[in-house]
């Protein structure tokens, strides 16, 4: 894996140019059960801003450039963070009509210890960190002077490589590293920042608990029209026509309950028993 990165590394213009680094996360959303979920997670680093977000996103650019059509698939969060700007936008999408808008610091204060070992070719350092909940080991390299990695993670001198939690509920590994061309937008991302909603994180926590009362509120109150004979199509694949949706609610309930291991674990949201 080393050469491949090197040849999209190359030398140190390298940095001033546009880098995609990809994670392949694997993680338990909920941890009463053993499944795991395995996604691809894009960290792209450019000369204004930091942004991470699912491939999905990705391919549903590549399409529309394509096609000129935006392909109908699951929605997840996303994070931006503006170069020179401490905070991190925080775009959350909790699974209604619309996407949520948080500006949040995000310092990890980082142990960095001796311990060295070959990462796919690399060599890491090991580093430790307490941040959101969960106690995190990291290894870094030195070889590429970027101080962030997965998520929120970052403040280390050098490309978080590889990163867990002591439970390993959460693991991040970097697959490959590539260029981004320069004709590349983020034509997703900037449509859904464009019209989210600022909140604070009270807000956003009353607002998953209202969801969870009435999960397809959106249905019912005319924010999302489902025209006469079209189904609704659920981030799990489910579809659902309009008449399905009230008996669907308690199915929906306990899907939002199960996602009660999310990265900062001590955001997780209190549902009613």
């Amino acid at each position: 894996m080393k050469s491949l990165l090197f040849i999209l590394l190359g030398t140190v213009m390298f940095f001033s140019q546009n880098n995609r680094f990809i994670y392949e996360v694997k993680y338990k959303k909920d941890s009463t059960s053993k499944d795991i979920t395995r996604e691809n997670y894009y960290l792209d680093i450019t000369k204004e801003d930091i942004a991470y977000y699912n491939r999905l996103y990705y391919i549903r650019d590549s399409v529309f450039t394509t096609t000129g059509r935006s392909p109908i698939n699951k929605q997840t969060s996303f994070l931006i963070k503006k170069k020179n700007i401490i905070s991190f936008q925080n775009y959350e999408y909790i699974g209604d009509v619309n996407f949520y808008k948080i500006n949040e610091e995000a310092e990890q204060n980082w142990k960095i210890s001796d311990s060295i070992k070959t990462f796919e070719g690399y060599r890491v350092q090991k580093a430790v960190t307490a941040f959101g909940g969960r106690s995190w080991v990291a290894w870094f390299s030195k070889d590429i002077p970027i101080s962030y990695g997965p998520y929120k993670f970052n403040g280390l001198p050098g490309l978080i490589m590889e990163l867990y939690d002591s439970k390993k509920d959460y693991y991040f590994k970097v697959i490959k590293s590539e260029k981004i061309p320069e004709s590349y937008q983020r034509i997703s991302l900037e449509g859904f920042i464009s019209r989210a909603i600022p909140v604070t994180q009270k807000d956003l926590n009353k607002l998953r608990l209202d969801l969870y009362s009435n999960p397809f509120k959106y249905a019912f109150n005319g924010n999302l029209t489902i025209p006469e004979g079209k189904k609704l199509l659920l981030d799990d694949g489910t579809v659902l026509s309009k008449e399905q949706l009230k008996p669907a609610e308690a199915n929906e309930r306990k899907k939002l309950k199960a996602f009660n291991n999310p990265i900062e674990l001590d955001k997780a949201v209190k549902y009613p028993q």
